[in-house]
């Protein structure tokens, strides 16, 4: 399957999740309200690398379960074309960092089997696309243990 179908079928595959009116908890803290804020409500197809942040201060780990569902094919897309964050680096290396290495999350309690796996097969996708990538940025190592969490 090329990476233009693997996108589209991701998107599909997470259509059961609707765009949350919130997409943090924003009674939790101010980090939660400025990640919330920096949304703004977003469609997942047009939500930006500015909004997505970089990987050390990035939306990803604020979203409620609902919006990691809503979001989460946009995140997959721009990990597996090779898009960069904001500051210029590899969003992948954000996606390793804040996804795929953290599989037991709450974030994640409402994905089904099916897109637990649809999850696991984009990190496979990026070690197997962008290994090149990943060992520039020193993330050869954490995408294995994120396989790895992801396919239990």
């Amino acid at each position: 399957m090329d990476i233009t179908s693997f996108v589209e079928n991701n998107y599909k595959l997470f259509g059961s999740f609707d765009k949350p009116g919130l997409a943090t908890d924003i009674h939790h803290c101010e980090e939660c309200r400025d990640h919330n804020d920096e949304v703004d409500g977003a469609d997942r197809r047009e939500l930006s690398s500015e909004q997505i942040g970089t990987v050390c201060w990035g939306i990803s780990s604020f979203l409620t379960p609902q919006a990691m569902g809503y979001y989460i094919p946009r995140f997959i897309e721009l990990a597996v074309t090779g898009k960069n964050d904001k500051d210029g680096t590899p969003y992948m290396c954000l996606y390793i960092n804040q996804i795929g290495l953290h599989s037991e999350s709450e974030q994640f309690s409402l994905f089904s089997n099916e897109q637990r796996l649809a999850v696991c097969s984009s990190l496979i996708l990026l070690k197997s696309q962008h290994i090149q990538t990943l060992a520039e940025h020193c993330w050869e190592d954490d995408i294995d243990a994120a396989i790895n969490q992801w396919r239990t």
